[in-house]
């Protein structure tokens, strides 16, 4: 009983006006990389019922479950990626920070498998898609840019271990707080020093959040396709962080289903 009332005052004070209605009867199908975990799951759920929209969350890993199915897909956070998909050639030095996972093996695959689909089929280009943590990093991979192996070792700041950091997003096209502090989980990144000098090379992905003055990359953006990475967790974040974004995501995914009667 407590716990239904508490679920209950959730939703109540996250209930806002819909910018897209769903169709009477039905569901918003919403694919996760591999198994979302709790907090996506209760992010998701409330913030899309909060917007009148009921869902089901579906694991894009699974064979019968496609692209061209879902409203939306999101990546989510985990292991690191495997250098080799983004560096020809690794430091000895740094080679002993690069974790690599059975896990990460698996997901390095599907990952890149899916984001080469999202970004060479026409008719997912207006696929929503929400990369977090691993999920920004996979979607930097996938355009030929490089992350940074290890922040510590490459930048000299501490890794990221359960830590908030403040994030200027003033650059962002996705509505949230103009600077706010957030839950960072991780040691790679986004090679910002590669980006800045090659960024001619890279004319559809923007850098639009930052942190450590400018020095780690916390949001990116695929021009022409409503596509947002963030290297931080709003799963695991206040409110106000993570209510902007998952609204902008499932509002994406709701018109992107209209549009495609799916």
């Amino acid at each position: 009983m407590k716990k239904s009332l508490l679920f209950f005052i959730l939703i109540s004070s996250l209930k806002s006006f819909a910018d897209c209605e769903l169709p009477q009867n039905q569901k918003l199908t919403i694919g996760c990389s591999t198994e979302c975990g709790f907090f996506y799951r209760l992010r998701l759920t409330t913030n899309a019922l909060s917007l009148g929209y009921p869902i089901r969350i579906v694991d894009l890993s699974q064979k019968e479950n496609t692209l061209s199915e879902v409203g939306g897909f999101i990546i989510p956070g985990g292991v690191d990626i495997d250098p080799s998909l983004y560096l020809t050639k690794i430091n000895p030095a740094l080679k002993s920070f690069a974790k690599l996972t059975s896990e990460g093996v698996k997901r390095d695959a599907i990952e890149s498998k899916l984001l080469s689909e999202y970004q060479s089929d026409d008719s997912l280009k207006e696929l929503p898609l929400l990369g977090i943590c691993r999920g920004m990093q996979m979607m930097t991979v996938s355009k030929g840019i490089p992350l940074y192996v290890d922040l510590k070792n490459e930048l000299g700041l501490e890794n990221r271990v359960y830590t908030f950091d403040e994030i200027n997003s003033r650059q962002s096209s996705v509505t949230m707080p103009s600077r706010f502090s957030a839950m960072k989980l991780h040691h790679q990144g986004l090679n910002l020093d590669y980006f800045k000098a090659n960024q001619s090379a890279h004319p559809d992905v923007k850098v639009t959040a930052f942190s450590h003055e400018g020095k780690i990359a916390e949001a990116i953006e695929f021009v022409g396709r409503p596509a947002l990475g963030v290297q931080f967790h709003p799963e695991m974040s206040p409110s106000h962080i993570a209510t902007p974004i998952f609204k902008w995501f499932l509002t994406q995914s709701c018109e992107r289903k209209n549009s495609k009667g799916l």
